[in-house]
């Protein structure tokens, strides 16, 4: 799912900004400072190639590290997913210690997300927010965990997890997504009962329409024999005999008609249970 919100910027990172006064800034540092500007605008291609300045013109360890970092964040953000994968690994592997490699942590989930590993991103978000409870995105963590396990069509899984970020993070910018994701999977739970209920009752109506025609066959059958021994009958001595076959030709016509009654009465179940399956798209 795309996201239309602006990129966040690391308060770490722009506070390294804040006190630094621009005169008094390296080469490098302008570099780095012109690819945040550049990320927080959404223009990834300019700010990935100013980080790429600021790597190869720092001898800074700690700007060489956030250079890799945002690195990865632009691959991430241009779809780059192989080579965001590898710059985001060396910065974990190379800066475990570095402020920004919690949100390192938290990206790994959402990277193995965009890359369709729907089950490696449930189990690194899982661990991030075992690790890091009190982390700015753990609100995030929490929402990607559910939309993998919504791919994963766990989906009461996932409504419970989406559930989550409402009750515990009333504040989070992914309330309304996960409240949309909620509406969804109800929906999708009421069409599949809606369809089950209807393939229910067609096959229902099916196994009536054929047991309706194999009695409908034997009816007509025995209504041609009395009608036969009827004609074939002149005899007075048979006169109790041809009541009692009008009377059962009656009943048998009565059935008849409860059937067809009954046939009807399941056609408009299937109608309705139709029309509202329709409406529930």
């Amino acid at each position: 799912m795309k996201q239309s919100v602006r990129p966040l910027i690391s308060a770490v990172v722009l506070l390294f900004l804040a006190a630094t006064p621009l005169s008094a800034r390296s080469p490098a540092e302008i570099s780095f400072g012109e690819g945040l500007e550049a990320f927080r605008e959404s223009r990834f291609a300019l700010a990935e190639s100013r980080f790429q300045e600021a790597l190869e013109g720092s001898d800074d360890e700690d700007l060489t590290a956030g250079a890799y970092f945002w690195i990865a964040k632009t691959g991430m953000a241009q779809h780059q997913l192989d080579a965001a994968e590898r710059n985001l690994e060396y910065f974990l592997q190379t800066y475990p210690r570095h402020p920004l490699a919690v949100e390192a942590r938290y990206q790994q989930g959402r990277l193995l997300f965009l890359q369709e590993d729907f089950d490696g991103a449930l189990q690194s978000l899982g661990r991030f927010v075992e690790r890091h409870p009190d982390s700015p995105f753990v609100a995030n963590a929490v929402y990607w965990a559910g939309e993998a396990l919504f791919n994963l069509g766990r989906l009461d899984e996932a409504r419970r997890m989406f559930q989550t970020v409402l009750r515990d993070h009333p504040r989070s910018f992914r309330v309304e997504a996960a409240r949309y994701r909620i509406a969804v999977i109800e929906l999708t739970f009421r069409e599949q009962e809606l369809l089950e209920l209807l393939r229910w009752s067609h096959e229902e109506y099916l196994r009536a329409v054929d047991e309706f025609q194999r009695q409908e066959a034997a009816y007509r059958d025995a209504l041609a024999s009395y009608r036969q021994r009827l004609q074939n009958t002149a005899d007075a001595d048979l006169r109790e005999e041809l009541v009692r076959l009008n009377t059962d030709i009656q009943v048998l016509q009565e059935t008849l008609r409860s059937r067809d009654a009954r046939i009807r009465r399941l056609e408009e179940q299937i109608t309705t249970l139709r029309s509202e399956t329709a409406r529930s798209r």
